[in-house]
């Protein structure tokens, strides 16, 4: 049991713990990823492809970058929750480390998109207050992306309508940055009056401008539902690609995924390294692994509840004794479904008589070794040997006929009998419980 125990936890654990690396892809598909932009440009014509890990696309295929962020602080991990309201109030979904970013904002030119939610709105899709990430959380991120002055501003809990590049949008607690406090590195490309919700900025030492989206709801699953958010997206995606003839780059890994020369499609040799083999071990493969050990934990559990626990040979040179006990096992099942239980009983007693004849005088006595140990008996206690031998006869040869009250009348005096022959030799292993 304990090693069913074990198959069972690590395969709970794999479930649990190996979904780590399905954590991207969980947030991609709920109500803060981006994932459902990919369908919106596809009906719009527009080339789309999104971020793999296992791919990494060549930077002079792609036209721009569409990078959210789901990290409140580029230059420090985040504690991971071990509680149901930490998970709530989390407010950094992916970590993201400075120069990775950095890096994608100046190999591609980039829609970079803020962040406005905690966990708990992913994990319950109610957008409320409490879900929001604090507007003071997010100086640092501002300070970290080049918007040293910036703050965020917020409408509060209701619909702000209105008209972005030519779309009618719907966002519930807008988040804008205010026209006032935009440094001088950046313009604003779309606003509400004094709310700017896309501006353009000279970040780093790009050779191109970094578009950010103060509002991640204009792009995100939840928002795409809201008003015509999916119509700004096309409109936003043609403001910043103009003609666009290679693909918009959905980039939602926090890794560096891109490659920076074009890649060779001639043949090559392919080296297999350690990391390949890794590969088993990721999603998907690491559910298939924790559900073979679940698989296994039950089998080898139910194998053990039907048969019994896995027992070593009595004499290591013999494998006769337990085929004769399964044998005799299958046997006695059969007799019991066909009412025959004299049929039973007779060849109980003979395999006991023969079980305990291999116990004292060795195995292959046959016929021979049972005279000789009722012969044997008789010299230590005549009385017993005589009486003993007479019931283990009548049960083997006249049980099939006898009536069930004779059957367990002979059977109550062959289990007090056996008990003293058992007593009388001491080191037999023959259970007097039957």
């Amino acid at each position: 049991m304990v090693v069913v125990a074990g198959l069972i936890l690590a395969g709970l654990a794999g479930l649990f713990l190996l979904r780590g690396g399905e954590d991207g892809r969980y947030i991609d598909r709920s109500v803060i990823g981006l994932h459902g932009l990919i369908p919106v440009f596809e009906a719009d014509d527009l080339p789309v492809r999104a971020s793999n890990r296992r791919l990494h696309p060549n930077r002079e295929d792609l036209s721009f970058r569409l990078l959210p962020l789901y990290d409140i602080d580029l230059d420090r991990p985040p504690q991971r929750p071990t509680t149901k309201d930490e998970l709530f109030h989390q407010q950094t979904q992916k970590d993201m480390v400075r120069f990775a970013f950095e890096t994608k904002l100046i190999e591609l030119p980039t829609v970079l998109v803020l962040p406005k939610w905690r966990t708990g709105f992913v994990e319950t899709g109610i957008a409320h207050e409490l879900t929001l990430i604090r507007s003071g959380s997010l100086s640092r991120l501002l300070r970290q992306i080049g918007l040293k002055d910036a703050r965020i501003n917020r409408a509060g809990p209701e619909f702000l309508r209105g008209t972005l590049f030519g779309a009618d949008v719907a966002l519930f607690q807008a988040q804008s940055l205010p026209r006032d406090v935009l440094p001088e590195h950046c313009r604003p490309e779309a606003a509400l009056g004094e709310s700017v919700f896309v501006l353009s900025c000279d970040l780093l030492e790009a050779e191109h401008a970094t578009w950010i989206v103060t509002d991640p709801d204009l792009l995100n699953n939840h928002g795409l539902g809201l008003g015509d958010n999916a119509r700004f997206a096309t409109a936003l995606a043609r403001r910043v690609g103009g003609e666009i003839t290679r693909d918009i780059y959905v980039d939602t890994s926090p890794d560096l995924l891109t490659e920076y020369e074009a890649t060779d499609v001639e043949r090559r040799d392919y080296e297999r390294t350690a990391d390949d083999f890794g590969r088993m071990f990721d999603y998907p493969f690491n559910v298939l692994w924790a559900m073979l050990a679940l698989v296994i934990a039950v089998v080898y559990w139910r194998g053990t509840r039907r048969f019994g626990p896995v027992r070593p040979l009595e004499d290591p040179g013999d494998g006769h004794g337990i085929s004769r006990e399964a044998s005799i096992a299958a046997k006695a099942r059969l007799l019991r479904l066909s009412g025959h239980d004299g049929h039973l009983v007779s060849d109980f007693v003979q395999a006991q008589l023969i079980d305990i004849t291999r116990q004292v005088f060795g195995p292959d006595q046959g016929a021979a070794g049972q005279k000789r140990l009722f012969a044997h008996l008789a010299r230590q206690d005549p009385t017993l040997a005589r009486e003993f031998e007479a019931t283990a006869r009548a049960l083997i040869s006249e049980a099939p006929s006898l009536p069930q009250a004779e059957i367990y009348r002979l059977l109550g005096t062959y289990k007090l009998l056996l008990k003293q022959v058992v007593e009388r030799y001491g080191s037999l292993r023959i259970s007097t419980n039957h």
